[in-house]
């Protein structure tokens, strides 16, 4: 694999619950995974901590049926989380930290194989996440040695895969639903593609919602057949849950391709034998099946359009495999779903075809330019709401105003005339807030703005003029005006944002002492 040592190549990852992968692509070109050095495409989501050093990948995955309580798994679904940390030997680790070891894996094994740095890359995220979940992806990136040249989500990276590898099959413009269903999030977008042009509709998705949760479904039925015949629950010993866990995605696997399994387990001396049929299985996860049916009947009905107006359905992730996902959409729908693209690394290939347009707009101005620069427009959709906390006069509760409503297309200016709450009151405070309800409840503060030492006996009522807007470089720019006396208050919010320098050295000294610092 050679690659001419004066581009400066920008990389596409997609970091997943259980599963990474990395690609890069030729300008305007054909992308390609990068094996790890295993000689896989996928590298597994794991990390050991030993006394002597760090392990990522297959052979932590091996260690953790020895050493489960020093193998940490699923991180990426406590990013963002205030105050997570994962407790390994009596140490702790934030999920940054965690994942930035998982990252560097991936750029060490892409170096190798390229025979050339890797520094800078697109990272995806599940199209669900929040912002500080976001901010603590890039977080990651940053503590990997990787500038984090843009962060996109998941399933418009997988339409966008999709859209450039079939161009020249693709008859007029097409209207695609992307089901994206891995090991930890679910997210399902509405993406119209024409040509080398992605319009993304609308994006709906639970970020706590994967194929983990089938596994527990399963491990929860390993558990009570083990107790009916041995009398005891190997979730309640040393180790169980973990292994039952490990048991339960193998059975998930296999029953992917077969309709029963002969099961005989052992575990600390207790011994189970028993039978699973695909039926049963997919009774015991029915609820779950149902929660991403009602999410994309959801998002097609807050869309107002109807299947019928739907050309395609793309499978994205590992757990699209199973039979029930599919006869679920088809009977759902009417559409017989897609699955003529990778679900493992359409991500990661999305992904690199982004980076490669970066590397161009970025390259443009220079002698080695390349001479047919890719087309690709990109427009996205905000996936959560973006308000201001206040407090309703007549009930005197707190109400979220929201100023640009979920799926709304970037980029986009929104103004809105507020009032002061009190007389003489001193300050006027913007918190401004991502998702959550009407009264602002289960809503995330990103963020406020003050409008410092207002003129005495202001009455209550008195305008103030918020506005919103929302680039699509991921910068929130927010004002605050009294139109009274013109006093005003800014804030940017950086979306593509990081840590500060206090926190990535607090996680640097962590990264330090384990001997990975270099």
């Amino acid at each position: 694999m050679v690659i001419d040592p004066e581009r400066k190549l920008v990389v596409g990852i997609d970091l997943g619950t259980t599963r990474s992968v990395i690609a890069w692509a030729e300008p305007g070109g054909k992308s390609t995974t990068i094996f790890n050095s295993e000689g896989e495409p996928t590298t597994p989501s794991v990390v050991l901590f030993e006394l002597d050093g760090v392990t990522v990948g297959k052979e932590a995955v091996k260690a953790s049926r020895l050493l489960p309580d020093q193998v940490a798994t699923f991180v990426k679904r406590e990013m963002g989380k205030d105050g997570f940390s994962k407790s390994i030997g009596g140490k702790t680790y934030p999920p940054e930290m965690i994942q930035s070891l998982i990252l560097g894996k991936l750029k060490r094994d892409a170096e190798s194989r390229l025979g050339r740095p890797v520094d800078r890359a697109v990272v995806t995220v599940p199209a669900y996440f929040n912002e500080p979940k976001r901010r603590s992806t890039i977080a990651a990136g940053e503590l990997a040695g990787l500038e984090v040249c843009a962060v996109i989500n998941e399933p418009t990276a997988a339409a966008i895969a999709w859209g450039v590898d079939k161009q020249s099959e693709l008859q007029g413009p097409q209207t695609v639903l992307v089901y994206d269903l891995g090991g930890g999030t679910f997210d399902a977008s509405l993406v119209r593609v024409d040509g080398r042009k992605f319009d993304v509709l609308a994006t709906d998705g639970n970020a706590m919602l994967g194929g983990m949760d089938w596994d527990k479904c399963l491990a929860r039925w390993i558990d009570d057949e083990f107790a009916a015949q041995s009398g005891a629950y190997p979730s309640r010993l040393p180790g169980g849950e973990t292994f039952l866990l490990r048991e339960a995605e193998e059975l998930k696997h296999s029953l992917t391709s077969r309709r029963s399994v002969d099961v005989r387990l052992v575990f600390d001396s207790h011994r189970m034998q028993s039978k699973i049929t695909r039926e049963l299985f997919e009774e015991l996860t029915a609820h779950l099946l149902d929660r991403t049916r009602f999410t994309i009947s959801k998002l097609i009905n807050e869309s107002k359009i109807s299947w019928i107006e739907v050309d395609r359905i793309l499978l994205v992730g590992g757990l699209t495999r199973m039979p029930q996902i599919r006869e679920m959409l088809a009977k759902e729908t009417g559409i017989e779903p897609d699955a003529s693209i990778s679900a493992d690394e359409a991500v990661a290939h999305g992904a690199a075809i982004y980076a490669s347009m970066l590397e161009y707009y970025e390259s443009a101005h220079q002698e080695n330019a390349p001479e047919n620069p890719p087309s690709l427009e990109l427009t996205d959709v905000n996936s959560h709401h973006l308000g201001v906390i206040g407090i309703d006069k007549k009930t005197n509760c707190r109400v979220n105003h929201i100023m640009i409503h979920r799926n709304t297309p970037l980029p986009v200016t929104r103004v809105s005339r507020l009032e002061t709450n009190t007389d003489n009151q001193p300050n006027v405070v913007v918190e401004v807030v991502e998702g959550g309800d009407a009264t602002g409840r289960h809503s995330t503060s990103i963020g406020r703005c003050v409008i410092h030492g207002l003129p005495p006996h202001l009455a209550a009522g008195t305008p103030v003029d918020v506005s919103f807007r929302y680039d699509t470089d991921g910068l929130i720019h927010v004002e605050a005006v009294l139109p009274r006396t013109g006093q005003r208050a800014n804030l940017t919010i950086d979306r593509s944002a990081g840590m500060s320098d206090a926190q990535r050295g607090e996680l640097a000294d962590i990264l330090s002492e384990l001997g990975l610092d270099d």
